[in-house]
């Protein structure tokens, strides 16, 4: 019976799966899965069914393979790092050893950061293509959009697990080209072709900024992967703390346009209407997350530089923070809204993070990844759900919208929950890194403020009131598609479950891997009281007069669009036809001196030609003759 026993024990323990012996395998998976399916998408799917079924499946698997990566990682207590060398050549044979080989290593490093933000990304993801199998079904291109939306879940992945800056920007760029593509999807119109110039002229010179920045710390310390480059930036030969500050500028301006940061925001606000509501969502849902661990994995650069620069981005992030606010309650354009305040609040997360370095160790930098990751599911929510009101009503215009609450219960209740949740990401953030008696935490006060209020007042704008629009005369066929009104409400849920995390010590201790101090209630009581003043707020002049709240916002956006278009012809007139003429006169001048040259160049042959055909003695006695001249006119007494 022992025998039996024993051998029964030993078959179990056999079968017994350990998740850290998955990972040498699961986590190249979370690169090669995205992509395997990308690849099937363009090559062999066709119809728009199988196309949305075959992107879905791509995310559900890649969404599995990261829960997998998170239990393997539950059992570490330090990262998994697996590295694959790409390119490696030697450049010299003396000089620094830094700088004697080029090489870009393929560096997975992946920690519990690294799998909540693919777990944000995926949900997102997966809740919009889900949403627009019912909603944009009328949508071209179906089989192209799904394999780009898959493309670019790929290069998200990548992102966050690249650890060498060379390898990391190969897939920044690739993600940028497939945004370009998602935000273009309607290329054959011409209102969303003509506004997607912006989204592919905007981040493309943001992103040769951080491409600069990336060459230029390359060439002071000749290496790019993190864990060799960040314990050497101030011990590595020739270091300077200009050569850093320059470095710090380039990488800021490269991630806040990505961020979509104020004034870098208008290849968001541009396009938000024109392109495709899902690709929207995913745009701004999936770059936001991106680009906040990013830059929370690049302070340690931002702090070696000096206290100067951390000032000046910490006003830089609060000017964007607030003036995104601003602008995000001018103007009744629901969309363009909803993404301005998710502009704020990301603003406000990154100066969370800055002056989290700034004021090392007394402050949470985490805090401000986890309100992004809050705000990531919320911001796609809200977007769908005012989408799906927007197609309803057919208009874009909150004066015509209305009456949604009655009409469209779940779209408006999804978007309420989605605005709530927007309005309080920021607190916890807000809570643990910043003073509420700095002056910088009075500025991001009012930010926080102001994203409540443009947050809010979209929902009381769309959910009441009389309805407007055209349909007004047949209102039963303002109506919701019934197979997408669960989406925006689970990214709500997803949202507020983030949230509530950010407040927790041990959420945010578990995402860093280090332990900080815990702030106050009084802290959390004060910064939820701004948001809370900010719904109030709100609430009160809708309650009183909408139709009179918007007509203030749209008198305020009509002279914010004149300012708008008056800016930029002062920009087309200064800088775009100067620099398109000089690029004329240079187009006509280059044909024209090869003409001439051409011609010049033939005479001058011709009378070769013609010298040498000439008889030798003859040309000899003229040559003399004028050599004689010179000298004779040359001389001192006749230069006298």
């Amino acid at each position: 019976m022992s025998a039996a026993s024993g051998a029964a024990s030993g078959t179990r323990t056999g079968f017994t799966f350990d998740p850290v012996n998955a990972l040498p395998w699961a986590v190249p998976l979370l690169l090669i899965a995205p992509f395997a399916t990308f690849l099937l998408a363009l090559s062999s799917v066709r119809t728009r069914r199988s196309a949305s079924a075959t992107a879905m499946f791509g995310t559900v698997v890649t969404l599995l393979l990261t829960l997998l990566v998170a239990w393997g990682l539950t059992k570490r207590s330090t990262p998994y790092v697996a590295t694959y060398q790409y390119i490696n050549m030697s450049v010299a044979f003396q000089g620094p050893s830094n700088f004697q080989t080029f090489g870009i290593d393929l560096v997975m490093h992946v920690d519990h950061l690294t799998v909540v933000g693919l777990l944000a990304i995926e949900v997102c993801v997966f809740a919009a293509l889900g949403w627009h199998q019912i909603v944009g079904r009328n949508e071209p291109g179906a089989a192209r959009f799904y394999a780009a939306v898959i493309a670019l879940l790929f290069a998200c992945a990548g992102i966050l697990m690249s650890w060498d800056l060379a390898e990391l920007f190969g897939f920044w760029m690739i993600g940028g080209a497939l945004t370009y593509l998602l935000l273009a999807h309607r290329w054959g119109l011409q209102e969303p072709a003509a506004r997607a110039r912006v989204a592919l002229a905007l981040p493309f010179f943001t992103d040769i900024c951080l491409l600069s920045g990336i060459a230029w710390l390359y060439a002071r310390y000749g290496t790019q992967n993190l864990n060799t480059l960040l314990p050497i930036l101030h011990t590595n030969p020739g270091w300077t703390v200009r050569s850093l500050v320059v470095a710090v500028v380039l990488l800021f301006i490269g991630i806040g346009g990505r961020l979509a940061l104020w004034p870098f925001s208008s290849w968001v606000t541009q396009t938000v209407t024109s392109a495709p509501g899902a690709a929207s969502a995913i745009v701004q849902s999936v770059w936001s997350v991106v680009g906040i661990v990013f830059l929370y994995r690049l302070t340690p650069i931002f702090v070696s530089s000096n206290q100067r620069t951390l000032q000046v981005l910490l006003g830089a992030c609060a000017v964007a923070a607030i003036v995104a606010a601003a602008l995000a309650i001018l103007g009744n354009e629901p969309r363009r809204a909803v993404a301005l305040t998710g502009s704020a609040v990301v603003a406000i997360a990154a100066a969370v993070i800055i002056n989290g370095g700034y004021h090392r160790p007394a402050a949470f930098g985490i805090a401000g990844v986890a309100a992004v990751l809050a705000l990531a599911p919320a911001r796609a929510g809200a977007l769908l759900a005012i989408s799906t009101i927007a197609n309803a009503m057919r208009t874009d215009d909150l004066v015509e919208m209305g009456d949604a609450w009655r009409r469209m219960r779940a779209s408006s209740g999804a978007l309420l929950a989605c605005a709530i949740v927007i309005g309080l990401s920021a607190c916890g953030a807000l809570a643990y890194g910043m003073s509420s008696r700095s002056k910088l935490g009075v500025a991001l006060g009012e930010a926080a403020l102001l994203a409540a209020i443009g947050a809010l007042r979209i929902y009381f704008a769309a959910s009441f009131g009389p309805l407007r629009r055209r349909r007004a005369f047949d209102p039963d066929r303002v109506r919701e598609p019934q197979g997408a009104l669960g989406w925006p409400y689970w990214l709500g849920v997803v949202g507020a479950v983030f949230l509530v995390a950010s407040l927790i010590p041990g959420w945010l201790n578990l995402l860093d891997g280090s332990k900080h101090p815990t702030p106050s209630p009084a802290a959390f009581a004060v910064w939820a009281a701004v948001a809370i003043l900010g719904f109030a707020a709100c609430a009160f002049p809708f309650v009183r007069s909408r139709d009179g709240a918007l007509a203030a916002t749209a008198f305020s956006g009509s002279w914010l669009g004149r300012a708008t278009v008056m800016l930029f012809a002062a920009v087309d007139r200064f800088l775009v036809a100067p620099a398109t003429d000089i690029a004329r006169r240079v187009g006509d001048w280059i044909p024209a001196g090869d003409g001439a040259l051409g011609r010049f160049t033939t005479t001058t042959g011709q009378l070769a030609i013609t010298a040498a055909r000439a008889p030798a003695l003859p040309v000899v006695l003229l040559i003399a003759l004028l050599l004689a001249l010179v000298l004779a006119f040359a001389a001192p007494g006749i230069a006298r």
